[in-house]
């Protein structure tokens, strides 16, 4: 599906605060996290102007999410991630209940550790807009 060009396309029309911080995790990031960062300040560009802040938990969006997952899957590893976690339970031989068991576990550890980082990230993104914008400090 063609999405509609943004205002905001390019990064040289991005406001300077964002350039600055991916240019930053350029430099200080692992490999593949800056562009992890600059494809979701373009989604990010491209929807909150029609539907505001992002919070997962409010409204199922499947577009949404499987752009961030395909992202997480073409820069952040995902897919070997998952190979691997898969490659050691089979490996473990497991009967299903335990296997199971331990699916269930992790699937809880890493949603409470995603949304943590989401909230953590979204909190020093709104810090960083109120800090870069003079007008909104009050």
């Amino acid at each position: 599906m063609r999405h509609r060009r943004s205002r905001s396309e390019t990064m040289a029309e991005w406001p300077p605060a964002i350039r600055h911080i991916i240019r930053a995790a350029e430099l200080e990031c692992p490999r593949g996290h800056a562009d992890a960062l600059l494809e979701l300040t373009r989604l990010a560009f491209r929807k909150v102007p029609a539907r505001g802040i992002f919070e997962p938990g409010a409204r199922s969006e499947p577009d949404v999410f499987a752009a961030i997952e395909a992202v997480a899957r073409a820069h952040l590893e995902l897919a070997e991630a998952r190979a691997a976690w898969r490659a050691a339970l089979d490996a473990a031989r497991l009967d299903l209940d335990p296997r199971d068991n331990i699916e269930q576990a992790a699937l809880q550890v890493q949603t409470a550790s995603d949304t943590a980082y989401f909230y953590a990230g979204l909190a020093f993104g709104l810090v960083a807009v109120c800090l870069f914008q003079p007008a909104w400090r009050a």
